[in-house]
């Protein structure tokens, strides 16, 4: 079952000022791989907000604070979140703007994901109806070690290849 998360005005406005500073690094980096992602979403800032409006809905949730770092040379270290549940641990969330079938994909194709992925003990997915981002649903979550005995894809031409998990294969809360 999903657990609905009511997210704030303020920590909306959180989400969307940590995307913008998360998406200048662009300018320096150019969009990557993710360029052909965020054209589905409008752009990278937007992919940004919307992986932000699953953190901080998760944080919410399990009362920790989210992660504000900005890093000037490079991408996020890879865990989002630390949680006490023994289960848990340290969290990657993944979300998606698929809220009637969402699945949680990771991606796997680069070594620099592949190194992000070894200190993560388990990933939660999220989906976001984009014309509401003040209600995010938690869909749920998988241990690594099950994740990465999953088939991979690449869902766009020049997009990430990721390890892939539908919403009936993940654990509930």
């Amino acid at each position: 079952m999903r657990i609905k998360v009511k997210l704030t005005n303020k920590e909306v406005e959180l989400a969307r000022s940590l995307a913008v500073a998360r998406d200048e690094k662009k300018v320096r980096f150019g969009a990557g791989r993710y360029a052909e992602c965020s054209k589905k979403t409008g752009s990278s800032e937007n992919s940004h907000f919307y992986g932000l409006l699953g953190e901080i809905a998760v944080a919410k949730h399990f009362k920790v604070e989210i992660d504000k770092r900005i890093f000037a040379t490079h991408g996020d270290e890879g865990v989002d979140l630390v949680l006490e549940d023994p289960d848990l641990g340290n969290v990657q969330v993944k979300t998606t703007t698929y809220t009637k079938d969402p699945f949680l994909r990771v991606p796997m194709g680069k070594q620099k994901d592949k190194d992000k992925l070894k200190d993560i003990d388990s990933y939660i997915c999220c989906c976001i109806d984009v014309k509401n981002s003040k209600e995010v649903q938690i869909v749920g979550w998988i241990d690594h070690k099950e994740l990465v005995k999953k088939k991979t894809r690449r869902f766009l031409r020049y997009g990430p290849v990721n390890y892939v998990a539908k919403e009936s294969e993940l654990n509930g809360f």
